[in-house]
């Protein structure tokens, strides 16, 4: 009896292991094809962001939340040595702000809290160098979060741009392609002088999502001519641009 409950607990255990480590693959498949997409499109890149937002609730303490903090930065691979500490934790206010900036990347982490079952920490990175490490750094950022927190928004924007102005059926071809890549639908479109961005909703990308209008998306991109750098620049972005553009 004693073998058997040994061999059904290791099997449970293995499919556990299985089941974590397909979603794993799975979700680092969805950002690889992310890149691969935007390097399709020939852009020169520029940065790219990850926004973070985790809701924690329970009574967390300050001495909890900074914890959190340094475990992200370390998980991220930086010194807690570097972090710049921002913090008012009194009647009137609970937050910690934590900064580390390198030369390629700012990493910026805020805990809020609002009482004793409502908290956030919020995460944003920018990084300006290289794209290759998104994938490691979404899957780290995710994975500690995941410990502290009951809900887990991430949403994910790579920049890039080119070196003159685009004519506005350019435009078209381009996101035409992105959209093919990312087999994905178009949902919804605005459209200027000299800018463009779309909603759609990517098959490949159906565990993260919003809803628009009534339907499911989770896919945007964005591009607009600037006249100050006279370059068109391109956002590819899951599930939405949070950025000014």
């Amino acid at each position: 009896m004693k073998l058997v409950k040994l061999t059904i607990s290791f099997f449970l255990l293995m499919l556990a292991g299985m089941l974590i480590s397909y979603a794993d693959i799975k979700s680092n498949n969805e950002y690889y094809k992310l890149i691969e997409t935007f390097n399709d499109t020939q852009a020169n890149f520029k940065f790219y962001n990850i926004k973070a937002n985790g809701a924690i609730n329970y009574n967390i303490s300050k001495n909890d939340m900074r914890d959190i903090c340094i475990e992200i930065i370390n998980n991220l691979g930086l010194e807690e040595s570097n972090i710049k500490w921002e913090e008012n934790w009194n009647k009137k206010e609970n937050q910690i702000y934590a900064q580390v900036k390198t030369d390629k990347e700012t990493i910026s982490i805020i805990g809020i809290k609002k009482n004793n079952t409502e908290s956030y920490i919020i995460v944003d990175i920018l990084e300006n160098k290289v794209y290759k490490n998104i994938v490691d750094i979404y899957t780290v950022l995710e994975n500690t979060l995941n410990k502290h927190t009951y809900q887990l928004d991430i949403n994910t924007c790579i920049s890039g741009e080119y070196t003159k102005k685009l004519q506005i059926n350019k435009y078209d071809d381009i996101l035409q392609k992105i959209l093919y890549n990312m087999n994905a639908e178009e949902i919804d479109r605005v459209e200027e002088e000299n800018f463009v961005s779309i909603t759609a909703y990517s098959e490949i990308l159906n565990e993260n999502y919003l809803e628009y209008l009534g339907n499911k998306t989770n896919l945007n991109i964005g591009m607009r001519y600037s006249e100050d750098d006279d370059k068109t620049l391109i956002y590819i972005a899951t599930p939405i641009i949070k950025l000014d553009y």
